[in-house]
């Protein structure tokens, strides 16, 4: 059998062991978001790397709880809990786009517009020249 057929047949079965086991990471969402993620791991790196990414991403979803719901909430300290939880959560998901932002956008645009300042400059002053 051919490495890309062995690697189908052993999603297969892992997909078949963790149905059978009632496992999170068959829901719709997790599913979802680990295909993407192996999809792209596969595109980018290889079969390799992707299953690696693939174990990873099921091994997350295993171990990870599952979200509390407001209609858990019973007493005045699990809603101070929750929601100080909540706001932790915003801010560094906040603070994560901020230095997604500064290190990684800013410096992008502000070179490839200080590139094309440059070249009209000095395709202009060629031009003049002639």
């Amino acid at each position: 059998m051919s490495f890309f057929i062995r690697i189908l047949l052993l999603l297969t079965l892992i997909a078949a062991f963790f149905m059978a086991s009632g496992c999170q990471s068959i829901q719709f969402k997790n599913a979802v978001k680990t295909g993407a993620t192996t999809a792209i791991t596969y595109a980018a790196a290889g079969p390799v790397p992707a299953v690696l990414n693939l174990g990873a991403s099921i091994l997350v979803d295993e171990i990870t709880p599952e979200e509390k719901v407001v209609s858990d909430i019973k007493t005045k300290e699990q809603a101070v809990a929750f929601v100080a939880d909540s706001l932790i959560m915003n801010a560094l998901y906040g603070f994560i786009a901020f230095l997604l932002i500064t290190n990684l956008a800013v410096p992008y645009f502000t070179r490839r517009w200080g590139y094309n300042e440059a070249k009209n400059k000095y395709g202009r002053r060629k031009d003049d020249d002639k």
